[in-house]
């Protein structure tokens, strides 16, 4: 287990480096997990995939860090464990990054599946993940925690109503959280990126490295009260547009 010597109430100690991620066997996820082990931090992966995941593995193995890995449903408790019981003794940043894509379609189109799944994995999931994970952090006295958000958690869009509910919600838990956070010595940053090129369709969006080396940036020399927009969008896609 790697460690970092750093001030913390004016005496030095030893802090863990290890980062667990969820949704980190591709897209932004993976992404963080290949700067944060560039970094020498110990990752904990998480993904839905077995094969995936162990791909990521092998790719991040290659910078000399410990790779842990954890394969299963945020929704399910025995994951959420699962994730917890691997962190003991080692975590020192939790990446809320796990998240449904917005459906885009009205409200009357949506059926109650696809707005529980939206609930249940853009916000149920990371303050459950968040409540099981802080108990660490706070016992070892520093930490944080890194909610990926969405710029739709600062703007409202049309067709966007529960993915908006799920975001907003996120923010708030976030933004609440942070108070008692920071008693604790745990830094809560909320990350606002706009699109993010991880599929072949997009006509624009951001490269998943360069905002994932944005979040890293902001995790070392960001201030405790960290509200980061990553937001790179041609200007007619601005605002409350589509």
């Amino acid at each position: 287990m790697k460690k970092l010597k750093v001030s913390h109430s004016g005496t030095m100690q030893d802090i863990n480096k290890c980062a667990l991620i969820t949704a980190s066997s591709k897209g932004l996820g993976k992404a963080m997990a290949i700067v944060f082990s560039e970094n020498g931090y110990d990752i904990i992966l998480h993904g839905r995939d077995i094969d995936k995941v162990r791909d990521t593995k092998k790719e991040i193995e290659k910078n000399n860090v410990n790779v842990y890995e954890v394969v299963g449903d945020l929704r399910e408790e025995t994951t959420i464990q699962a994730l917890f019981s691997t962190s003991k003794n080692k975590i020192s940043v939790l990446i809320n990054n796990a998240a449904i894509p917005c459906y885009g379609i009205p409200i009357c189109e949506m059926t109650i599946e696809q707005i529980m799944n939206s609930l249940d994995t853009n916000l149920i999931s990371p303050i459950v993940l968040t409540h099981k994970i802080y108990s660490l952090l706070k016992k070892q006295g520093y930490g944080s925690i890194i909610n990926i958000n969405s710029i739709v958690g600062k703007e409202p869009k049309k067709f966007r109503s529960v993915h908006s509910a799920t975001k907003w919600g996120l923010k708030g838990f976030s933004k609440s959280l942070r108070i008692e956070a920071e008693d604790d010595g745990i830094k809560v940053i909320n990350v606002y990126p706009s699109r993010i090129r991880t599929v072949s369709e997009f006509t624009y969006g951001m490269e998943p490295i360069e905002v994932a080396q944005k979040i890293y940036d902001e995790h070392v020399n960001g201030n405790d009260n960290s509200e980061l927009i990553i937001d790179e969008r041609p200007e007619q896609y601005r605002g409350n547009k589509l």
